[in-house]
């Protein structure tokens, strides 16, 4: 991104200026550094993660829950796919007793695997305890090779607004949800070219700045109805536990893949490509 903005006319890129707060100044916003530094814009995004400052200085609650269960990756150079006749470069599990999912990434493999609350980080930092969970993947291998191993809580958060005056959300500073079925990262994405577009119009073309609560109505609209419900789903699919649910499962993917119209409507929401025609339908 560095190299893409450098030179260009309008950036400027900062290092080490961490934001502490900001303030709506009715004409222009005015941001405060940690360093005591204030700097003034006319607009300002916050796309500044789960633990946005920015959210938190417009007093903007994240509505939503935290999963009890935290989610282990574990990284490994081994190829999977050499092991796993036709294995895709992502690739879901669903199992009643431990679900997982590998996604392939340049030189390595993730595995990611739910742990129960109640499982200490000491216990989950131990070698044993990574064997444990890789030994599922292929049976009888291990001596899998750990390159990195992460352990973080999994939430379901949605801003009550994606705007305050001229204050803005994107990204995880506006919604946060589980990783399966990579939603939150092209959520993010969808976001952005909403917001860029409609922000342009009103900086550039004198559009009025109603136009910037057609983005909260879109973008808050679609993440509540679509990305956070599918996202449940996701994770409750894999991870049933009851034969009738598991049976259920089973059936509405054998009947999207034999069905083409059923598998256009599928395909079409996990790509999130409904979602962005959702929004286009929102007033």
């Amino acid at each position: 991104m560095a190299d893409l903005l450098e030179g260009e006319p309008g950036f400027t890129l900062r290092y080490g200026a961490r934001v502490e707060g900001c303030t709506d100044l009715g004409e222009g916003v005015r941001v405060a550094l940690e360093n005591g530094e204030q700097l003034e814009g006319s607009w300002l995004i916050g796309a500044d993660g789960a633990r946005s400052a920015v959210r938190r200085a417009t007093g903007i609650e994240f509505e939503g829950f935290t999963w009890p269960e935290r989610f282990l990756v574990l990284s490994t150079p081994f190829e999977f796919a050499d092991a796993i006749p036709g294995l895709a470069d992502v690739t879901y599990y669903a199992d009643p007793e431990e679900w997982f999912f590998l996604l392939r990434v340049p030189g390595l493999w993730r595995a990611m695997f739910p742990v129960a609350a109640e499982v200490s980080e000491a216990e989950i930092a131990s070698d044993a305890f990574a064997a444990a969970r890789m030994a599922r993947i292929i049976e009888g291998r291990g001596g899998y090779e750990i390159r990195h191993r992460t352990l973080y809580r999994v939430h379901q958060r949605v801003a009550q607004s994606f705007r305050q005056g001229r204050v803005l959300l994107a990204g995880d500073a506006a919604h946060i949800n589980n990783p399966l079925g990579g939603m939150g990262l092209n959520g993010g994405v969808h976001d952005a070219v909403n917001l860029a577009g409609k922000l342009a119009q009103v900086i550039q073309d004198g559009a009025p700045d109603s136009l910037l609560d057609h983005y909260d109505r879109q973008r808050r609209g679609v993440t509540v109805e679509h990305v956070q419900r599918q996202t449940i789903a996701n994770k409750q699919n894999l991870e049933a536990k009851e034969p009738e649910a598991q049976r259920a499962f089973r059936d509405r993917m054998r009947e999207a893949a034999a069905d083409p119209v059923k598998a256009h409507a599928y395909l079409t929401g996990i790509s999130m490509i409904a979602s962005l025609r959702r929004a286009e339908e929102i007033a």
